[in-house]
């Protein structure tokens, strides 16, 4: 589940009030039809009637331009009657790809479609006070709270045959990887409701596949890192490093024995069920990033296996992000361990959509 319905309530059409029914149509005969005199206007509005001063007020309002005896769309004008049609698509036909290319162009970030598999993986969902996360989070997306509390999940994988398209093996590559993501929601220019996640940290164990992120516009939020990481096991035991010496918030050490499924979350847990936690953790398949050059939003697609997870308790944890990193000391609280394996993932083309306004803030 990527969106919620959300739509704009339909019975208002977003029409500025300041121009009435005879304005709106002159200023599209004007738009359509180019300089018009004013008889032309008014044969072309009939049956519609143009009060007297009526041109001469969209005139002063800098809606037209007069020259002689014609009247011509301005470039005000202009752009203010295609906020008052944006504003009736918005309401009438929100799905319209007319509409929809004024706010939401798709950029591949990539010259190819990557996919891969997660061959082992586990989620490791920490709780936080909304507060301690909000700096770290654009504005533009809202923390996606559960019982009170925002959430970010590390989550760590082994990536195995990480390539293009119908790439043969020889050609595609194995890494670690391992990504801090908050879990928010991003209301889209349609105002509809997505939920996702929204990369706060991430590193792998491979130069290549990081220099490749730190090149890729949708994580320009932040520095994917590089750093050595293990996730190795013993039989059932499954033991995950990564170990960034120079930098103890990046550091993890967690142990966890896979055999042994707990037939529901922990009791520490806040989330009312296992079904809970996963729509919540899971259930989504959009990351958000934001551009301040160009004041756009990225959305980052996936098309991916379900996680068949088990619940796991850890043997023993060391989370370098949460105890050393950016938040306040003893805030951050182990919520619940997911492990699955076998799970393939292919990247979407990149979304890019524009905020309809400047932000202020």
């Amino acid at each position: 589940m990527s969106a919620e319905p959300g739509a704009p309530d339909r019975s208002e059409l977003r029409v500025d009030p300041g121009v009435d029914e005879c304005a709106l149509a002159t200023l599209l005969a004007c738009q359509q039809r180019g300089a018009l005199t004013a008889s032309a206007i008014a044969s072309l509005i009939a049956p519609l009637t143009m009060p007297g001063d009526g041109l001469q007020r969209l005139v002063l309002a800098r809606h037209l331009d007069q020259a002689g005896d014609e009247f011509r769309l301005s470039e005000h004008g202009r752009k203010h009657l295609d906020g008052i049609i944006e504003g009736i698509q918005a309401t009438l036909a929100p799905d319209d790809p007319s509409y929809v290319r004024r706010y939401r162009r798709e950029t591949p970030s990539l010259p190819f479609a990557a996919n891969t598999t997660w061959a082992e993986a586990v989620c490791v969902n920490v709780r936080l006070p909304p507060e301690a996360l909000r700096p770290l989070v654009p504005p533009f997306f809202e923390l996606d709270l559960y019982d009170g509390w925002a959430f970010v999940s590390l989550t760590a994988s082994r990536l195995k045959n990480f390539g293009a398209g119908p790439l043969p093996a020889m050609f595609r590559t194995n890494f670690y990887q391992a990504t801090y993501r908050a879990h928010v929601t991003y209301t889209d220019f349609r105002g509809r409701l997505i939920r996702g996640c929204f990369f706060v940290r991430s590193e792998t164990n491979s130069p290549l596949m990081s220099l490749t992120a730190n090149l890729l516009p949708e994580f320009k939020a932040h520095h994917c890192n590089t750093y050595p990481m293990v996730m190795a096991r013993d039989g059932d035991r499954l033991v995950l490093t990564v170990d960034s010496k120079p930098d103890p918030a990046g550091r993890v050490v967690l142990v966890l024995d896979t055999a042994h499924e707990l037939p529901a979350l922990p009791s520490s847990s806040r989330f009312k069920s296992l079904a809970d936690a996963y729509t919540y953790i899971v259930d989504f398949h959009d990351a958000f990033s934001f551009d301040p050059d160009t004041n756009e939003v990225f959305i980052l697609r996936i098309d991916r296996g379900d996680w068949h997870i088990k619940v796991v308790e850890p043997i023993d944890y060391y989370l370098g992000f949460f105890s050393e990193g950016p938040f306040p000391p003893g805030v951050a609280e182990l919520d619940s361990v997911f492990y699955f394996r076998d799970t393939p993932y292919r990247w979407l083309p990149l979304l890019k959509e524009r905020l309809p306004q400047p932000s202020s803030r």
